[in-house]
């Protein structure tokens, strides 16, 4: 069956250059579609495509609001496209709701200048559809999922919103890889998720075992029911803004959560503020990093701050690097929270990084955590600035600054040990210290151009 297909896709495509198959359209077209104009030539986008061949390049130019459910399938090279300084919307008209908007085996697909709404998922691309493009255009308004992609599909979003959805946001599954944001002055936005409805959870952006990659733009997730963004495997390599203009992930549930052995990088400038709960939490081997930014001004880092038990909490065998971050303003007095909890996991904190004015710990090690220390400053947490329990041990590398800790600089129970540099910092209750090198571990910190 593969090869009738593909001997089929090559007579057609023969028939077309020779003009054998004069009875099915095989020239590239280019149409207009006014959905305000039932009288007109093409009254809808499907009326159109009902009279394009599948191997394209065509160019369908919409005006007006298209209320209809549209379906591309194992199309290639076609844009759908608003009239030039206008916006054309596709809105779903089934009942009970479908997709408003499908693309299923296709490629080289763009969509440009619309906002697709309504529909039980308003757009789902699927079927390893490749090379699909979504820019400048607002997806918003569903019953279930925003915009849905699978099945091992490729997509790039451009300078668009996925908003006010009743369940996720946006949803990337099953090897599936979406790009958003190639140029430095779009943001992607991804707001108002998540409070009602049937599909994948109520996350901003939710991630299962694929790769969604910000490339040099900026992005807002804010204000969704559920996590900004969750993630059940996967990666996520976010390269973020500047320090007059950063990444954003705040008002949601929680900022960041991970699990089943996730891994998400930000590079540059990030604000992760006021998230319910925790910023960031990393579980079942998860792993988090932070980056600092490409110039040398010192001012493009991730500040975490807002949130109440801890701004990083990392558990389960996870880890965490945090590179340049600033952590303040987290945790509580009654839970036991306060800047970054490890559990049974590892941190790496420094190249000017501050743990600071945190009510609680400012870092607070637990059955077995690991913590490694240097060029960091703890100061201004309500308790101690770094407290080890429960096996935990701590290496500590100078440059580092305790200060104004209201239960000690360093304290450790019976059964923690502190080394390196440990024994240099002031205020420190600890007495398992070894003798352990005090020459700092090496560590590659390289930045984003």
């Amino acid at each position: 069956m593969p090869t009738l297909r593909f001997r089929t896709a090559q007579l057609f495509f023969l028939s077309c250059t020779l003009g054998l198959m004069s009875s099915l359209p095989c020239s590239a077209a280019n149409v207009e579609v006014d959905c305000s104009n039932q009288n007109g030539p093409f009254p809808s986008i499907t009326a159109a495509l009902n009279t394009l061949d599948l191997l394209g390049p065509h160019v369908i130019t919409v005006r007006g609001v298209c209320h209809e459910n549209v379906t591309i399938a194992q199309r290639d090279r076609l844009t759908i496209q608003s009239f030039p300084g206008h916006v054309a919307t596709i809105e779903n008209a089934a009942s009970p709701a479908g997709i408003t908007l499908l693309v299923a085996g296709s490629h080289n697909i763009t969509l440009s200048g619309l906002v697709v709404q309504g529909g039980a998922i308003a757009l789902y691309v699927t079927a390893a559809s490749s090379a699909v493009t979504l820019q400048n255009s607002v997806v918003q308004n569903s019953l279930g999922d925003g915009l849905d992609m699978d099945m091992q599909s490729e997509m790039l979003m451009q300078n668009s919103a996925i908003r006010n959805n009743s369940a996720t946001g946006l949803f990337v599954a099953d090897a599936s890889h979406l790009t958003m944001a190639t140029y430095p002055t779009q943001r992607i936005r991804i707001s108002g998720n998540g409070f009602g409805g049937n599909g994948n959870g109520n996350s901003g952006l939710a991630i299962d075992g694929s790769l969604v990659q910000l490339n040099f733009g900026v992005i807002t997730i804010d204000g969704n029911a559920g996590p900004g963004i969750s993630m059940d495997g996967g990666r996520l390599q976010f390269y973020g803004g500047t320090h007059d203009a950063p990444g954003v992930i705040e008002n949601n549930n929680v900022g960041l959560t991970m699990t089943d052995a996730a891994s998400a990088t930000l590079w540059n400038a990030y604000v992760i503020r006021n998230n319910g709960s925790v910023g960031i939490s990393a579980t079942g081997s998860s792993s988090v990093t932070f980056y600092p930014g490409a110039d040398d001004s010192g001012q493009e880092n991730v500040s975490i701050s807002g949130h109440s038990f801890a701004g990083v909490d990392i558990s389960q065998s996870s880890s965490a690097t945090l590179y340049g971050a600033q952590i303040f303003r987290n945790g509580s007095s009654n839970n036991g929270g306060g800047g970054i909890t490890v559990s049974g996991s590892s941190l790496t904190i420094g190249a000017g990084a501050s743990v600071s004015n945190n009510t609680g710990a400012g870092i607070l090690m637990s059955v077995k955590g690991d913590l490694t220390m240097f060029d960091t400053t703890v100061s201004n947490n309500t308790e101690q600035g770094v407290l080890e329990t429960n096996l935990s041990g701590g290496g500590f590398y100078q440059p580092l600054t305790f200060s104004h800790n209201g239960g000690g600089s360093l304290v450790c129970d019976d059964f923690s040990v502190a080394f390196g540099d440990a024994a240099s910092i002031s205020g420190i209750d600890c007495k398992n210290i070894t003798s352990a090198s005090k020459q700092r571990p090496s560590f590659k910190i390289p930045k984003a151009h």
